[in-house]
């Protein structure tokens, strides 16, 4: 294809490929970043710096390059799996592989460009180096200049690097950005054909008071949670309660949870939460610390003993129900809890599946999403079909 494909015109004249594209960038590569990293791995892998990864067309991929590329996920993956070794080399593979593919695909994506005779203009990729400058380092180019001159990167190599990322953006949003029109038939058969999707279980609007229990101090924490209870029994809010009580991250917000599901909640809090009506605050629960084994569940009485003790596993199934008579001292429950809470139901929403015109939106997004994803591999796959790529 050739120039004449790729812009608009004005007053009937077709504007450079250099200055159209100028324009473009500005439009969506401000906030373009390219990655800084190429310190080596070092994880005992033997390591080809200068052996061939692949050749795209007549340009050269090293392993070298493959390594730079992939080196930020693999960072991640080794602090994650530090104590997995096999996973961490699975990962390591997997990710380096999709490196080699990124990297062929962004080199055929640049021989497209040229091909099409484009240019991108220094002034173009000075300026991203300047936005870079003033939103990763504050304005402080001596700041980007040591970092470079650290991590063994010319100001060339910088230069280079932006320029193909700004490439590979202006081809990608031409070819698959583009504006997908999506059919309202399309999105109510999707709406239809995906109900599952849009169900939202039953909700309650939720309140908490949450004390933690320091070890040792069962007994003590226990009581200042009753003397809580006994004021809400009498009236006192639960609102301003929790905004003086509550040790939980939303203490400050009157223990406010807002909508909750089950899935929200650990179990035993959840068969606890969801027995309330609306209006009423529960007894005090405590949870014992979670083990492999699992968990332990307390419901206290107004006197402060165990009246029901629930054991969950792990992945929160109902083990084993105790119902003590009488009911039970702490120091009688196989373990002590770690924190104990208050709860409060102030609203209910019941099980429902939501309209098509509360999800139309999120669908249409959806289904750009997806079309978008099509226009990008087709496109793709045409390149690598009159391309010439060899993999070493």
């Amino acid at each position: 294809m050739g120039e004449g494909g790729l812009g608009g015109s004005l007053t009937g004249r077709r504007l450079p490929l250099s200055i159209r594209l100028g324009s473009a960038m500005r439009a969506i590569g401000a906030g373009i970043m390219v990655g800084l990293f190429t310190a080596a791995l070092a994880h005992g892998q033997p390591r080809l710096i200068n052996g061939l990864a692949a050749l795209a067309n007549d340009a050269v991929i090293t392993f070298y390059q493959v390594e730079q590329h992939a080196l930020p996920a693999v960072e991640v993956f080794a602090r994650t799996y530090v104590n997995q070794p096999e996973v961490f080399e699975q990962k390591r593979r997997e990710t380096f592989s999709r490196a080699l593919e990124d990297l062929v695909e962004r080199q055929l994506i640049m021989d497209d460009f040229k091909a099409q005779g484009g240019t991108i203009p220094d002034t173009i990729v000075e300026e991203e180096i300047k936005n870079r400058i003033r939103e990763r380092y504050g304005g402080d180019r001596a700041t980007l200049t040591r970092t470079l001159r650290e991590e063994g990167i010319t100001y060339e190599m910088l230069r280079q690097r932006i320029r193909e990322e700004l490439v590979v953006n202006y081809m990608r949003a031409k070819q698959v950005s583009q504006a997908v029109l999506v059919s309202p038939a399309k999105i109510e058969r999707y709406y239809a054909t995906n109900l599952a999707q849009f169900k939202v279980p039953e909700q309650i609007k939720l309140r908490m008071i949450i004390l933690t229990v320091p070890p040792g101090a069962a007994a003590q924490v226990l009581g200042r949670m009753r003397e809580i209870v006994a004021k809400l029994d009498e009236g006192a809010s639960f609102t301003e309660m929790a905004a003086v009580y509550s040790e939980g991250s939303t203490g400050r917000h009157g223990g406010d949870w807002d909508w909750t599901d089950r899935s929200t909640l650990k179990r035993g809090l959840a068969d606890v939460a969801f027995g309330l009506k609306v209006g009423q605050h529960s007894d005090i629960v405590g949870l014992t610390p979670e083990s492999a084994e699992g968990y332990w569940a307390y419901v206290f009485d107004r006197a402060g003993k165990v009246a029901l003790a629930r054991s969950y596993s792990a992945k929160g199934e109902l083990l084993q129900e105790k119902q003590p008579d009488p009911p039970a001292a702490l120091q009688q429950m196989p373990v002590p809890p770690e924190g104990l809470y208050v709860m409060k139901v102030e609203d209910r929403r019941p099980a429902r599946t939501r309209t098509l015109e509360e999800v139309r939106d999120e669908i249409e997004k959806t289904l750009i999403a997806s079309e978008r994803a099509r226009l990008q591999s087709r496109w793709l796959g045409r390149l690598r079909n009159k391309a010439f790529i060899r993999y070493f």
